[in-house]
Formats: structure tokens, C-alpha cells, sequence
């Protein structure tokens, strides 16, 4: 099997006044592009579990946009606003506990833990935010709800910009599994 590697190591040999088997001059032309060779046998765009992380943290963030309006209606003097910030609280906090169990998916089919670590800080805040909201601590509420929605769309934009497939295995796994599959050569 052919990895990105190889492919990076045939495109470094190969320079303008190389020749190939046949002797035929070989040109810039005929090298390989590195990052086509790479992008186009990795494997690596997004996949199911990568749309559906993005699907449950767009959801999210629509959900978490109602909160201030609906805590500005009730600070305007109208009590119906209060029930509907607590309404969208459950809300916010119920999509985001479906976020954290499909960012724990994502760790682990794809091999990415920088969603599920900022899923995991969100959760919690969130939480903090929740039970300080209900305890009536609008010190901690206010200025805890600001920050939970800016990480939010930090992390929409993170996942809507960045792809969401396998990360690329590091050295160390690869000498790992290079050795390994020696090892199983050596026993057959």
C-alpha cells in the first residue's frame, strides 16, 4: 500500500533531469503534486460521525441564540420571558448533552479529541451556568452565559472550517504498525 509518505518521497526524487525506467526525460511536469497525493488517497474528509458532530452543534448554537433575547424580555419587565429563558435553558443543555455523546463518537472513530476536550468545557460550563441561573447567582449567570455562547460559536466556526476526518497517524503509530505487521511476516 501506497502512503502520503511514499508519495512525498517518489516527489522528491523525481527532479527536471531525472529520467524514468524507458530513459525518457522526466519534467516538473510528470511529479506529483504533494498536496493532490495527499488530499486525494488519505481518506481523510468528513465523514458521518464529522456532519453530524456539525449538525448537533449548529443546532446548538440556534438553540443558545434565543437565550439572550428571551433573558432581555424578562429583564424588560415581562415574566413570560423568564419561562421561556428556562424553557431554551433545557433545551440548550439537553442539545448539548447529545453533543457530548456524539463528540465521544467522533473521538473515537476519527481519532479527534479537540472536539469532545471544548464539547466537554462547554458541557460543564453549561451546567454551571444552568444550576447558578436557577439558584438566582446573576453574578455568575451573565458573565458565564456571555462566554459559553462566544465558545460556542468558536467552536461552530471550528468545526464548519476544519475537516472532520481521521487525523493522519503520527510517526510513532505508524513505526508501530510497521512493526507489528513484521512481526506477524516473521511468524507466518
Amino acid at each position: 500500500m501506497v502512503t502520503p509518505a511514499d508519495r512525498f518521497a517518489a516527489a522528491d526524487a523525481v527532479t527536471a533531469g531525472d529520467r524514468d525506467t524507458a530513459g525518457d526525460r522526466v519534467t516538473a511536469a510528470d511529479r506529483p503534486r504533494r498536496a493532490a497525493a495527499v488530499r486525494a488517497g488519505d481518506g481523510r474528509g468528513t465523514g458521518a460521525a464529522g456532519w453530524t458532530l456539525r449538525a448537533v452543534v449548529s443546532a446548538h448554537v440556534v438553540a443558545i441564540a434565543g437565550q439572550p433575547v428571551f433573558a432581555g424580555v424578562y429583564l424588560s419587565g415581562s415574566y413570560a420571558g423568564l419561562r421561556l429563558h428556562e424553557l431554551g435553558a433545557n433545551i440548550v443543555t439537553s442539545v448539548g448533552y447529545v453533543q457530548f455523546a456524539v463528540a465521544i463518537v467522533v473521538w473515537a472513530r476519527l481519532r479527534l479529541a479537540w472536539p469532545f476536550a471544548g464539547t466537554a468545557a462547554l458541557v460543564a460550563a453549561e451546567t454551571v451556568q444552568y444550576f447558578a441561573g436557577m439558584a438566582g447567582a446573576l453574578w455568575l449567570h451573565l458573565p458565564l452565559g456571555v462566554m459559553t455562547i462566544v465558545a460556542l460559536v468558536v467552536q461552530f466556526i471550528a468545526v464548519w472550517f476544519r475537516p472532520l476526518g481521521r487525523r493522519a497517524p503520527s510517526v510513532r503509530e505508524r513505526v508501530a504498525t510497521a512493526g507489528a505487521a513484521r512481526e506477524q511476516d516473521d511468524d507466518e
